[in-house]
């Protein structure tokens, strides 16, 4: 969760046209007002959606993506970030719990709803990890022991994991569209190396590739036992020999709860990745790779 994401005048640019297109109801015409889908799957979805350019200026929703790109690559280490929807929750809105697995690997939520509104609800609810029944047979719990319940402030800006159960709570109140939910929403995905310095995409990728394929070719059976991405960062010298390897992320689940050996395998790879021996170069290269376990290690788009 990050709060106060994007510089407060970038942020109110945005909700200002947003306002200003619901402000002038005399105007509104079914060629520039009608732009909303409305969601409907019974039992799951209730609300509107559209695409941010309808209310918003273009040229404002690129400057939040760029942004939004820059920060995903720099703390997730994932640079695919999907062009978002811009969704509205006025009264009776809501989505039920469900997971995004199949559509990235993290979801964001950025807020452009007002602080101060004439509503109740919309706040994003996430399911904790874990066992919830077997972790709380002997204790009393109420929703916050259940999932974590993030209120949609406005330029706020919430990430987490696509696989984890995940909706949003019912509004109530106005039908007043500027005293709804505004959201931004969309999906985080993983498109390869980043790579910065001397080095060339082409020159890590060849080198990177080869170990991957070595790796799965020697750790197969225990490959297919986890699920999820993990990111690492490389810092490598102008000789070509890498400096430091660390782990950026770590979203690796073993699909059997009782299994224990992530961590030898995370190990593994790292010694993989600080052994390995690049092409020279003019310089140093920052090398942020992300390898996503549950399928194939080598994917050619990765």
């Amino acid at each position: 969760m990050v709060d106060d994401f994007l510089p407060l005048d970038a942020a109110e640019a945005m909700r200002l046209d947003i306002d200003t297109h619901f402000g002038n109801y005399g105007s509104h015409r079914p060629e520039t007002h009608q732009v909303w889908n409305y969601w409907f799957v019974p039992g799951l979805y209730a609300y509107l959606r559209t695409t941010p350019e309808k209310l918003i200026r273009p040229d404002r929703v690129e400057s939040f993506m760029q942004v939004l790109r820059r920060w995903s690559a720099a703390a997730l280490g994932l640079q695919e970030v999907t062009w978002p929807y811009l969704s509205l929750y006025v009264s009776g809105c809501r989505q039920n719990l469900h997971n995004d697995s199949a559509n990235g690997r993290f979801a964001f939520v950025y807020s452009l709803t007002r602080d101060r509104r004439m509503t109740s609800g919309g706040e994003t609810l996430v399911l904790n990890e874990g066992d919830l029944f077997r972790n709380n047979v002997a204790t009393a719990q109420n929703a916050a022991g259940f999932y974590t319940s993030i209120e949609p402030r406005f330029n706020r800006l919430v990430v987490f994991d696509d696989r984890m159960p995940h909706g949003v709570e019912r509004v109530d109140g106005s039908m007043n569209p500027v005293e709804g939910r505004f959201v931004m929403h969309g999906h985080i995905r993983d498109r390869g190396a980043i790579v910065s310095g001397a080095l060339t995409e082409q020159q890590v990728g060849a080198v990177v590739m080869e170990a991957l394929i070595d790796f799965s070719a020697g750790a197969l059976s225990r490959i297919r036992l986890y699920h999820g991405p993990v990111v690492f960062r490389l810092f490598i010298g102008a000789n070509g020999v890498v400096k430091s390897c660390a782990v950026l992320l770590d979203r690796v689940t073993a699909t059997d709860a009782n299994d224990t050996g992530w961590p030898k395998m995370l190990s593994n790879l790292i010694a993989k990745f600080t052994a390995l021996k690049f092409p020279e170069g003019s310089g140093e290269t920052t090398v942020t790779q992300p390898v996503l376990m549950g399928t194939s290690l080598f994917r050619p788009d990765h």
